[in-house]
């Protein structure tokens, strides 16, 4: 056993420990009944009202959604919402890549926000709004919303392809723990245990994970501990505080180039280390919720976050490795922000319609001090003697948002809304005869436009508008400062879109969404004129659709389909050549996926699931500039692998409280590539790492819960009913469609 090992293994038993201890120590824990008065908070950036997800083709998953199940990185859980692609780079704790519609974001993007009980997690130091989705700990998800485009009025940066907006359990009497370990040793222990009493609920849940990798020096070790404690100083009053720690440290392989012919192979510099990186992460929150009457609440929340990341990069350099020559970089950086925000919002009857509403005031202040680039030498390992780049830039971003829903007639809803941003910062050049440079004052006006109609009550037609906006990169030049030219134009990006929920049968239910977006002034470059701005015009449009049957009792079939064709329509790349109506690279044009699962209360179980991606194009050019020259780039025309997985579990249940469970995951043992750079001329080289293949995993699920989360509690009537207790965005089988009216 390997010291690492070892490490990992003690601590997962000092955590079980705790845990057991926990789960059997309750002598001054009072039972909770369902009569017990509990406020529940619109937490802004952590819960959105149901009537705004109602209005859109937002997916809305539980934790009964998320958990049980095994993923190669906690990010996959977002696979299970039509239209969401996600691409990895097979490098350990490398944050992996992910796509909304075809907007970017994750490793390599930045037009998806998210949010972890309200704190976004997002840093600039690797990539603008880098998320790493390892400090998710997918057991203690209440609730995961997935957001398509520019909808929500609650997020403004970051945020134009979509918003995801995780809450975690805050309360109940629950003791949970689970216990995994499949190939490549990999060990992932994870629990939670909560306990509520009268005034104060507090919840802890922690994970820890160890894997050796597929391929040689992929070792990735990882933990995560949350707390959160929410204290009712009365009837009328609440506070919560949340605090989240997260380390991530892991070696990876490296990228392959395919003049290789050994996909598993090493980028070995000869010094035994070469790729790999440290993060860590520290959050709290301060959450204060006040009921002025049952119609309205004020939300008040403040929040700081420090995270501290290394990344060691080794570039192939196959088959001309020399030692001392070149290799690659250290990227070292320290970000830290903090956030502060003000809501009052309203739920009750103006003129005898339901109505709702939200006004808010939010700020958010973020710097990276420093942002630093080494070079690495092949041979020399880690070490990093030269000092290529370092930088500080701080960026302020306060806004003002309103919503307001009003029941126009017994089946009509209308939903209209707004935020303004504004952002600036400053930008610094550390290194020597560096300079600084502000950046320009973006302002920016977000409209938002939803409404609901509910002929009868098995049919849901909605439709909306939304406005948002991106950024540019905030260091494309780290010589000339924040942007590299202060004529640069926000992103903005107009979605479009029409959908129906249709509760067929008792046993069936499904959902179709049609939408188109639009951007202007893309994050791409017109250099026809030599001016650098960005001008680029883009049009994605597509259409999503989703069924649920329940066949028979214990027995479920769902299934989603997407197409999207993403196109450019006015774009120069930096070769001068016309892009107009060819496709955007890195966006598969469907993507479908076929589950078929069986749950019983006790017993046997299990569940079959299918996922394909066609029609993924990683490079399309043409052969000539805008004026008709030839170019040296040929015409190239390059699809990316089409991918299919089969995934399959079969389960145990014992009783209430002990299941085992056998997930076998990529059934079909498909070694595809992952990409991460490709050529710009027919058989140019390309750098890739491989995919996992066939895996196996064994996990014992204990569930000591004392009393059922159940999601969106109905408060005693004196209490205010908040609009979340509307149907969910996606029903489940069998269950009523909503008549887009207040909940009774």
């Amino acid at each position: 056993m390997s010291g690492k090992t070892r490490y990992f293994v003690s601590g997962a038993l000092c955590s079980l420990a705790v845990l057991v201890s926990g789960a059997f120590s309750s002598g001054e824990i009072l039972a909770q009944t369902e009569e017990a008065a509990v406020l529940e908070e619109i937490d802004i950036k952590g819960v959105i009202r149901r009537e705004e997800l109602q209005s859109t083709s937002a997916t809305v998953l539980q934790n009964s959604d998320i958990v049980n199940r095994v993923y190669y990185q906690p990010l996959d859980m977002l696979k299970l919402s039509p239209g969401v692609y996600v691409g990895y780079y097979g490098e350990s704790g490398v944050a992996p890549s992910f796509n909304i519609r075809g907007f970017s974001a994750g490793h390599g993007g930045a037009d998806v926000t998210m949010y972890i009980d309200g704190i976004p997690i997002h840093d600039n130091g690797h990539a603008t709004a880098y998320l790493d989705t390892g400090m998710i700990m997918p057991h203690e998800l209440e609730s995961l919303e997935i957001i398509k485009g520019p909808a929500s009025v609650y997020y403004g940066q970051h945020s134009a392809g979509g918003s995801l907006a995780a809450q975690t359990i805050k309360g109940g009497n629950l003791t949970r723990l689970n216990v995994r370990y499949g190939s490549y040793n990999d060990i992932d222990v994870a629990g939670l245990i909560a306990r509520e009493s009268e005034k104060l609920a507090q919840v802890y849940a922690f994970e820890m994970w160890h894997t050796d990798g597929y391929r040689a020096n992929s070792d990735w070790d990882k933990k995560n501990f949350s707390g959160r404690w929410t204290y009712r100083a009365s009837d009328d009053l609440s506070i919560m505080l949340n605090l989240r720690a997260y380390e991530s440290e892991w070696d990876s392989a490296g990228y392959i180039s395919s003049a290789r012919n050994d996909v598993r192979g090493w980028v070995d510099d000869g010094s035994g280390e070469g790729n790999g990186g440290e993060r860590k992460r520290y959050d709290a929150r301060l959450f204060v919720n006040y009921l002025l009457d049952n119609r309205s609440q004020l939300s008040y929340y403040l929040y700081g976050s420090t995270l501290d990341h290394v990344r060691y990069q080794i570039n192939e350099q196959y088959p001309n490795e020399r030692i001392g020559s070149s290799s690659g970089a250290k990227q070292a950086n320290t970000h830290k922000s903090w956030g502060t925000g003000l809501t009052y919002s309203f739920n009750g009857d103006l003129g005898g319609r339901a109505t709702t509403a939200t006004l808010g005031l939010t700020y958010m202040f973020e710097k990276e001090d420093p942002n630093e680039r080494y070079t690495l030498y092949w041979g020399t390992g880690r070490n990093t003697p030269a000092l290529s780049s370092s930088s500080t830039y701080t960026l302020a971003n306060p806004t003002v948002f309103g919503e307001i829903t009003y029941q126009v007639l017994e089946q009509l809803n209308v939903r209209l809304g707004g935020r303004y941003d504004l952002l600036y910062g400053d930008f610094r050049n550390n290194m020597p005869g560096g300079g600084s440079s502000s950046s320009p004052r973006y302002r920016f006006f977000s409209p938002k436009v939803g409404v609901l109609f509910t002929p009868v009550d098995a049919l849901s037609i909605y439709a909306n508008f939304g406005r948002g906006f991106s950024t540019p990169g905030l260091s494309v030049n780290a010589n000339t400062g924040f942007y590299a030219d202060n004529r640069f134009e926000l992103s903005t990006r107009d979605q479009y879109e029409l959908g129906a929920r249709m509760q067929i049968t008792d046993w069936m239910n499904a959902e179709l969404a049609l939408f188109k977006i639009f951007t202007e002034n893309d994050s791409t470059w017109d250099t026809e004129t030599e001016t650098n701005i960005p001008a680029g015009k883009t049009v994605r449009q597509g259409v999503e659709a989703t069924v649920n049957i329940v066949p028979a009792e214990n027995w479920r079939f769902t299934a989603n389909f997407t197409y999207l064709d993403a196109k450019y329509k006015s774009f120069i790349n930096g070769q001068r050549q016309r892009m107009d109506g060819y496709r955007m690279t890195g966006i598969p044009s469907t993507i479908t996926n076929i589950e078929l699962s069986y749950a019983p209360d006790y017993g046997f179980g299990g569940r079959v699931g299918l996922r394909y991606e066609a029609g993924n194009y990683f490079r399309s050019i043409p052969g000539t500039d805008y004026l008709g020259n030839p170019v040296a780039t040929r015409p190239l025309v390059a699809k990316n692998q089409d991918k299919a997985f089969v995934d399959l579990q079969l389960s145990y249940r014992f009783n209430d409280n002990y299941r085992i469970l056998l997930d076998v995951n990529n059934v079909l043992n498909k070694k595809y590539l992952n990409m991460s750079s490709w050529p710009s001329t027919p058989g140019g080289v390309y750098n890739f790492s491989p995919f996992n293949p066939l895996t196996a995993y064994l996990t014992l699920e204990m569930n000591w819960d004392k009393w059922q989360v159940t999601i969106g509690r109905y408060l005693p009537e004196a209490k205010l009913k908040m609009a979340y207790l509307i149907v969910p965005t996606r029903l489940r089988p069998g269950q009523q469609m909503g008549s887009g009216r207040r909940s009774p």
